[in-house]
C-alpha cells in the first residue's frame, strides 16, 4: 500500500467524495449525454459500464467481456478479449495511460497515445466545469471552446 492521501480507497477514508452524480449535458449539434455515476451497489468497488445510444446498448463489467445489444435487430453479440483487461488502478487505466505514454517516448511515437494533449485538456475541462455546476447548483456552459484555436 502506498502511504500518504493518493495512495488509498476515497470510499474508505475521511474525505468529502462524491458516492453519486449524475452530470447531463447537451452538446451543440443537439446530441445528449447523462452520465450517472454510482459508488455503492451489489458490486462495490467494481466498474460497470452501460451504454445506451438511438441504435443498441454496450455493457461491460471492466474485467473480461463486453455485450453489444442492438435494438433493430434485436441481436446479442458477446465480445470477450483474448486477455483479460488490466484491472489494478482505477480499473486498468491508470496502467494503460503509463504503458502507452512510457511506450510512445521510448519508440518516438506518438501514436502510442490514445488522446491528443487536447483531446485530454477538454475532457477535464468538461470533469471541472461538471464539479463547478455541482458546487454552486447550477447549469454552467462551455462556450467557444474550438479545438481548432489551439
Amino acid at each position: 500500500m502506498i502511504n500518504g492521501p493518493y495512495g488509498r480507497c476515497v470510499y474508505e477514508c475521511d474525505n468529502d467524495v462524491l458516492d453519486n452524480q449524475v452530470v447531463n449535458m447537451l452538446f451543440e449539434d443537439g446530441i445528449t449525454v447523462s452520465f450517472s455515476m454510482v459508488a455503492f451497489t451489489e458490486r462495490l468497488c467494481q466498474r460497470q459500464t452501460r451504454i445506451f445510444g438511438t441504435k443498441g446498448e454496450l455493457t461491460g463489467n471492466g474485467h473480461d467481456k463486453i455485450k453489444v445489444f442492438d435494438f433493430l435487430t434485436r441481436k446479442k453479440t458477446l465480445y470477450v478479449p483474448d486477455t483479460p483487461f488490466k484491472t489494478s488502478g482505477h480499473g486498468g487505466g491508470d496502467f494503460g495511460l503509463m504503458d502507452d505514454f512510457i511506450s510512445s517516448v521510448l519508440n518516438n511515437d506518438p501514436s502510442y497515445l490514445k488522446s491528443s494533449p487536447l483531446e485530454t485538456l477538454m475532457s477535464h475541462l468538461v470533469v471541472f466545469t461538471a464539479d463547478e455546476a455541482r458546487t454552486n447548483s447550477s447549469v454552467t456552459k462551455i462556450d467557444n471552446f474550438d479545438c481548432n484555436d489551439w
